[in-house]
């Protein structure tokens, strides 16, 4: 029995708390605590400027948008002049090489004209075997029709 003293002491000790008298919120849903009238305050205030720093952000970000389209448009005009240009100067070349080829040609016939007079004035030049020999080194290889 000694033995056994000690150990229900101790046992009653230990229980003891268990079972002493609850209180009335015990078992049921813990109440939210209300925050003081200053923490909700500033909490609001927390929100007007993160909510000002939203708008801030919102507006800057439409801002750069703006900028960005304006420099986009300001890009397209100089790349639409750039072209307009470039077409106007190929227009001009394209016209002088024209006339060019134009002046060219007129040239070409007006030698061709020149070196057909020549031959004419010289059949009737020299003796036979020249004009002969004039007439066969004439021909060219290509005008197999003389």
């Amino acid at each position: 029995m000694k033995k056994a003293i000690p150990y229900l002491v101790t046992s009653l000790v230990l229980s003891a708390p268990a079972l002493a008298q609850q209180p009335e919120a015990a078992g049921k849903d813990i109440k939210e605590t209300k925050a003081p009238a200053e923490a909700q305050a500033r909490v609001a205030e927390h929100r007007e400027m993160a909510e000002g720093k939203r708008q801030m952000a919102a507006e800057k970000h439409t801002k750069k948008a703006e900028m960005q389209a304006k420099k986009e448009e300001k890009r397209l005009m100089a790349e639409d002049q750039r072209v307009d240009v470039e077409e106007a100067r190929m227009k001009v070349e394209k016209a002088e090489k024209a006339e060019k080829t134009e002046r060219e040609a007129k040239g070409m016939a007006k030698q061709a004209e020149k070196k057909a007079e020549q031959e004419r004035k010289e059949l009737g030049k020299g003796s036979e075997q020249g004009q002969q020999a004039r007439e066969e080194n004439s021909k060219k290889w290509w005008q197999f029709w003389k």
